[in-house]
């Protein structure tokens, strides 16, 4: 990543019937210099590709979960800021798409993982909002939590 750089993803909040939410402890790139934190699995989206189909390719490459656009369903938020780097002077930006989907608890399978993704994530996990809210830990993007507390899907 380059410093200035703008970056917009689509994300998908997979959540179980309990309520846990699937949440992936990833690295930033090396240049950005900050600890990792918890992310929703979701990338970047792709010159001509739409927000929902750079959602179920990310949702297919990430997790193995193969789903159609009718099971996706809509955008249901939408964020945008800026990741001030480790050095305190470079930063970029970002605007994140989220959709939702809730599925049975399923074991994550990594073979569309690419090199990046296999050197960057360093822990999956179904996570509880009260575990979220009390780890202490960080969470991607700004706000996630609470989006959470206020939605329940």
């Amino acid at each position: 990543m380059r410093p200035g750089q703008h970056r917009e993803t689509a994300r998908v909040l997979v959540t179980d019937p309990t309520g846990a939410i699937l949440l992936l402890k990833t690295h930033f790139d090396p240049e950005v210099g900050l600890p990792p934190r918890w992310i929703t699995p979701g990338g970047g989206i792709d010159p001509g590709e739409s927000t929902s189909e750079a959602a179920i390719r990310e949702l297919a490459e990430e997790t193995g979960l193969r789903i159609t656009e009718t099971e996706l369903g809509n955008q249901i938020w939408q964020t945008e800021g800026r990741w001030l780097w480790a050095d305190g002077i470079n930063h970029h930006t970002f605007k994140d798409h989220f959709f939702a989907l809730q599925v049975q608890r399923f074991e994550l399978n990594q073979s569309g993982w690419t090199d990046d993704e296999r050197r960057d994530v360093v822990d999956v996990r179904w996570w509880l909002l009260d575990e979220l809210i009390e780890t202490g830990e960080s969470v991607a993007p700004p706000g996630l939590v609470d989006f959470l507390k206020h939605h329940r899907f």
